[in-house]
């Protein structure tokens, strides 16, 4: 039986962080390449197929599949199609995600098979992955797409900060909400925590919701003024439930300077007054220092008990050293 690899694509400049994460949740795989934004594992554990990928959640992977080889351009179309072969499949079954790393080269799989490349990939499709790292370096491998799997090509969607923006923070949510399509509405009213200078409460309100920003630092001058958002100069830690708004919050937003088990245990503390309302939370969680990555699934489980019946951790590209934990609750009929 072939050795088999694992790819992962990460966040260049976070590849450390990947590599703490496999060690401390999956020692099964060892490393065997590793470049910037692009690493590979192989697997000594029980092996995985197209289908049980999926299986492998990796929060600090924009993308995560089956590495099938690589090649150079000239003889890729070719070394593809007989790989595929090799494992019963055709170019037909798979959608084809295109993209480079690092590298203002890509294979131009367009022309070369002849077919509509960088598709939105519907659940359930299998995505064959092709990773130019250099002109005369590609990676190929394949992935499924199933809940809680991206379905951009290495979870980069085209989004764009307006010009109003006050920070980074408004591409950040905007990709979070995109990528893991979470659904709100502009009747849904949100808490930000951490929103200084406003950067996601200008996301928020750009779609219409009602927001209470909390923080202690000065918010943007813009969003002050907006008819939709209300200020609460606060710390966490100093705030209590009689100080947040007394009608129903649907969801919460937060993004603090603070040790992750402190912010995550305060701003739970402030959700109960919203237990009847609150339909979800997108918690950022800041990689203090490479221990904390072992707390991923434990932070999870707080999510859990606290009432939240899915919850996903991820990096999206827009994150530096940190994550986003999304808890969302069951809709009520």
């Amino acid at each position: 039986m072939k050795d088999q690899f694992i790819f992962f694509c990460v966040n260049i400049g976070n590849e450390n962080l990947l590599k703490e994460e496999i060690k401390a949740f999956c020692p099964e795989l060892t490393l065997s390449y590793s470049r910037k934004g692009f690493l590979t594992f192989k697997n000594k554990g029980i092996k995985f197929d197209f289908n049980t990928i999926s299986q492998l959640e990796i929060t600090f992977a924009t993308r995560t599949g089956i590495c099938l080889g690589k090649g150079k351009p000239e003889d890729l179309k070719e070394t593809i199609l007989d790989t595929l072969e090799e494992v019963n499949l055709s170019l037909d079954d798979c959608v084809i995600h295109n993209y480079s790393i690092n590298s203002n080269y890509a294979f131009d799989a367009e022309t070369d098979f002849d077919i509509t490349v960088n598709e939105y990939s519907a659940e359930g499709k299998l995505v064959l992955n092709i990773i130019s790292l250099g002109e005369k370096e590609v990676w190929f491998g394949l992935h499924r797409v199933s809940k809680g799997i991206t379905r951009y090509p290495n979870a980069h969607v085209e989004l764009k900060i307006p010009d109003s923006s006050p920070s980074v923070a408004y591409i950040k949510l905007a990709q979070t909400i995109e990528l893991y399509a979470l659904k709100f509405t502009s009747r849904d009213s949100w808490i930000d925590f951490g929103c200084s200078p406003g950067g996601s409460s200008s996301y928020l309100l750009s779609k219409g919701s009602k927001v209470w920003g909390v923080d202690t630092a000065n918010v943007d001058q813009a969003i002050l003024s907006h008819k939709n958002f209300k200020f609460i100069k606060s710390s966490v830690q100093n705030l209590s439930q009689e100080d947040l708004p007394d009608c129903e919050i649907h969801w919460v937003h937060a993004d603090l300077n603070l040790n992750p088990n402190q912010s995550i245990k305060e701003v739970l503390r402030l959700c109960k007054k919203y237990n009847n309302s609150l339909k979800g939370i997108i918690f950022t969680v800041q990689v203090v220092k490479l221990e904390n990555i072992k707390l991923i699934e434990e932070f999870e489980d707080i999510f859990y008990d606290w009432g939240f019946a899915t919850t996903i951790s991820r990096q999206v590209p827009g994150h530096k050293k940190e994550y986003v934990l999304i808890g969302q609750r069951r809709t009520k009929r």
